[in-house]
This record gives C-alpha cells, structure tokens and sequence, in this order.
C-alpha cells in the first residue's frame, strides 16, 4: 500500500487540509495516510486569516503527488487549492 506524506504550516491563521472530502489536517501539522494503489483521490484545502498570512504545504510522497506551495493571502484573507494525483 502506498502512503501520502504531508505537512502544513500557518502562523495567525487556520488551514485544514481534505483527503477525498475527509479533514486528515489542521494548521500547521504533519500527517501520513495510507493509500490504495491504482485508485485516484483529490487532495484540496482551506485558508482563512489576515491578509499577509503566509502559509505551506508540502506533499513529499507518492511521488505522483509530490507537491509544494508557499504563499501569502490577499485581501480577502481566504484561499483555496486541489490538487488530483493517482496512487
């Protein structure tokens, strides 16, 4: 069985993170969830805090995964990503 490995980081923010529509994270953690191989999954997450927050998130397996974000939010003080991979 494969494994996805990640972790986040947010400072005076929050950020959840979904495996398939399952929370498997909160603000700034590290988790490793098992996979069943030959099956596709949808990661996406959620940030909420003041504009300038800066948060992470790092994808380190599977390798068809293998993901890595840095970014700062706006304004509205929200944002939003996925991202699809097959295991």
């Amino acid at each position: 069985m494969a494994k996805m490995t990640a972790s986040t980081h947010i400072i005076k923010g929050s950020l959840w993170l979904y495996l398939d529509n399952q929370q498997i994270m909160s603000n700034t953690d590290a988790v490793e969830v098992e996979l069943e191989e030959g099956k596709d999954y949808i990661i996406h997450w959620f940030v909420k805090g003041g504009a300038g927050t800066q948060y992470s998130l790092t994808i380190s397996s599977p390798k068809e995964a293998q993901f890595h974000l840095n970014k700062m939010l706006q304004a509205s003080g929200k944002d939003v990503g996925s991202l699809q991979f097959g295991a």
